[in-house]
Order: structure tokens, then sequence, then C-alpha cells
């Protein structure tokens, strides 16, 4: 899960949206050493994002992706970069739990982005975990100020009991 967050945040242009980042990350984590990820509609359904083919566009469109509609393989994205590289099955259905679950699921895209990034470096129940807030904001493609401002709405869904930010950008948290 690290792993595509990390990918995508170096690999998307900056002003790629919230939308296309999060479909970006999907993508990474059900990609297969083809380089071929499917994208079922139910999939891109269950994302919630309010303009799916924009978020499509916005990736094709920074050459990130190639979009294939309905054909042998079922709709899905190739992702040239990745060929050769499998997916993390798991992860990738970690995600789409943490992304479904309702205090997630009712965020705005940013606020489950930012939730995902967060979780992805919990430890285990009540235990406080370190991240770094730039790196972790930049997988949201946002400010720090802007992540930091989405933490609370992280909070209320029950992603963190809480967290501190330290004057060298690290971020303290303490997984629910």
């Amino acid at each position: 899960m690290r792993a595509a967050l990390g990918y995508t945040a170096a690999s998307l242009p900056t002003g790629v949206g919230a939308e296309a980042r999060l479909l970006a990350v999907v993508c990474a984590l059900r990609v297969r050493r083809s380089g071929w990820a499917p994208l079922p509609g139910g999939l891109v359904g269950s994302l919630r994002l309010a303009a799916p083919g924009r978020a499509v566009g916005e990736l094709a469109e920074s050459g990130w992706f190639e979009a294939a509609g309905p054909g042998r393989c079922g709709s899905g994205v190739w992702v040239a970069e990745l060929a050769g590289r499998p997916g993390g099955l798991r992860a990738g259905q970690w995600a789409l739990r943490m992304l479904a679950r309702p205090g997630v699921a009712a965020l705005q895209v940013p606020g489950r982005l930012a939730a995902l990034a967060v979780a992805a470096w919990a430890e285990g129940p009540g235990e406080p975990f370190v991240l770094d807030a730039a790196q972790v904001a930049r997988s949201c493609g946002l400010t720090v100020d802007q992540f930091t401002g989405r933490l609370m709405s992280v909070r209320d869904a029950g992603v963190v009991a809480g967290w501190v930010l330290s004057a060298n950008g690290l971020l303290t948290c303490r997984a629910v």
C-alpha cells in the first residue's frame, strides 16, 4: 500500500486532482504483470467518485495510463511503467475495505485519500506511529497545510485517535 502511494506521488504531475489520484492508487494496487489493471464498473462505482470519467481522462491525459473500454480482458487500463511488477492484491482489498468503512466513505475524495494514506502507516490498534507529513501530503496531491487540515475528518472517520505535528514535519499519530 505504501509503495502504491509513493509511486503515484512520484509519477503523477502535481496538478492531478484527488479523484484521479485515488483511482491511480487503486490501479497501482490492481495491476497485473502485463501492466493491465482491470477496472470493473462495480469497483469504480465503489470509489464513489463524483466524475469517474474525468478522473480517467485526467490520468490518460497526463500519460499515466492508457484507458481501454470493454474488450477481451474487460474494462481497465494499461499502466506501462508497472508492467512486470505485480500489484498487491491483499493491499488492494485492504484499501477497498478501508474506503468502504462508513466514516471514511462519507468523506469527500481528498479526505478519503488522506484517510487511506494515514491508515497505510498505522501499526496495531492504539499504537503510535510516525509518518512524514510532507511525503503523505504529496501522495494525496495536497500541501502539508491542506493535508493537516483534513486530519480532523480522518480522526472523526475513526482512522486515528489523535496526532501531533512536530516542527520538523513528522506527524505522530495514534491508531484507533
